[in-house]
């Protein structure tokens, strides 16, 4: 009987160390998974590198204490390993650390942009004021041409740098987002609008063009000043053309879902984007600009009497200057004022910095049409000097002729 019972106590005592050792097995797993997720929710809420670097520390703890159960803990962790749960909890910590790190420093980096959006736009509104006495000044009719002219140069010098201005406050508002602005948020998407809002960015590209329309009816243009007034212009319309892209992005209409869930997209805004009425400005500047500079261009051959086939842009004045050196060398005429006083003294010295101009003729194109002028010049010279040789030789074989003819004979000798 006291076999029996040594025997049952035996076993009694065999089945309690076997129960401590399961729940202890259990236990193990619990507190290794409680801390694990603990540690991966701290992860991925975290907001500052300093408090990632202390998670990182946790990382390290968590290996060091649970090193010793790793192989029970690869069998309760089936299919991963204690191994692969401790490197996926340092690769989220890699990666939220880097997302962090660029969030901070985006910050600083927006501060700093959101500071020049300030300065930029105190700036402008700066040269709106010198732009409103300078346009003043112009309507001053008791200046003289040089003090006008020096206001005009002042006043170009103005818009161009509101022009460069403009721009830069625009770039300043765009630089923090992706380049992929087709993708935004509807979040982003607001922030955007309250700052183009808010900096009035429509409003000043549209003032920028219009006072460029206003001072071409303002002001009395040299052949030197389109050179830069056509680059200007040019150059403005490519800015727009590429900011009126990225304000189609911010402002498009985003998909909605519909009841059955098809996705739609949601009515466009009524009445004129929010860029028509610039596009429309820019077109009268650009028209106003060409009918300024072709028609004095045109002015230089009707003050000399040259009479040209009319132009109105590049390719038709190549045209017709070469359809009148065409028509010269064919008549035989006189083309000395068309050479000489208008073409050397007026387009060659005056107009090539913006006939030469790559958006106008371009360096070769201009090289070509010059060309064709000078042989022109050429060809009437030697024909002039051949009629002059000619004329010389006939007077002196004349004379030689005549005298022979009149000179006494010499006295016979006996």
């Amino acid at each position: 009987m006291n076999r029996i019972a040594f025997i049952l106590c035996l076993l009694c005592a065999l089945l309690a160390l076997t129960a401590t050792a399961q729940e202890s097995d259990l236990q193990v797993k619990n507190n290794f998974e409680s801390e694990y997720n603990l540690l991966k929710s701290s992860i991925d809420g975290a907001r500052t590198v300093g408090v990632l670097d202390s998670l990182g520390n946790g990382i390290d703890a968590l290996e060091q204490r649970f090193e010793s159960r790793r192989t029970f803990l690869d069998k309760a962790l089936y299919p991963e390993t204690f191994s692969e749960a401790i490197n996926n909890l340092r690769a989220l910590h890699l990666r939220t650390y880097d997302r962090v790190k660029l969030i901070t420093e985006q910050g600083g980096r927006i501060q700093g942009l959101e500071q020049q959006i300030i300065i930029l736009t105190a700036r402008i509104d700066s040269l709106s004021a010198e732009r409103d006495k300078l346009f003043a000044e112009l309507q001053d009719t008791k200046k003289s041409l040089a003090a006008v002219r020096e206001t005009t140069k002042r006043l170009q010098a103005n818009l161009e740098a509101k022009d460069r201005l403009i721009f830069a406050l625009v770039d300043s508002i765009f630089l923090p987002l992706d380049k992929n602005l087709n993708q935004l948020g509807d979040v982003q998407r607001d922030a955007v609008s309250r700052k183009l809002l808010n900096a009035n960015v429509l409003a000043r590209v549209y003032d920028v063009a219009a006072d460029n329309v206003k001072f071409l009816q303002m002001t009395q243009l040299q052949p030197k000043d389109y050179a830069g007034l056509v680059d200007q212009e040019r150059q403005f319309s490519s800015k727009w053309s590429g900011l009126r892209q990225k304000l189609a992005a911010v402002y498009e209409t985003p998909v909605q879902k519909t009841r059955g869930g098809k996705a739609v997209k949601g009515a466009a805004a009524e009445g004129p984007s929010p860029s028509a009425h610039i596009d429309s400005v820019l077109n009268d500047w650009n028209a106003s600009l060409n009918s300024r500079l072709w028609s004095a261009l045109a002015r230089e051959f009707a003050d000399n009497k040259v009479s040209v086939r009319p132009f109105n842009d590049a390719s038709s004045f190549a045209a017709s200057i070469r359809q009148y050196v065409d028509s010269m060398k064919t008549a035989g005429g006189d083309a000395s004022t068309f050479v000489e006083e208008v073409w050397k003294k007026r387009v060659d010295k005056e107009w090539r910095p913006l006939l030469a101009s790559e958006h106008v003729l371009g360096q070769a194109g201009y090289a070509a049409l010059d060309k064709s002028v000078s042989e022109l010049a050429v060809t009437k010279f030697d024909a002039k000097m051949l009629l002059y040789i000619l004329i010389a030789v006939v007077i002196v074989g004349a004379a030689w002729w005549f005298l022979r003819r009149t000179r006494p004979a010499p006295p016979t000798t006996k």
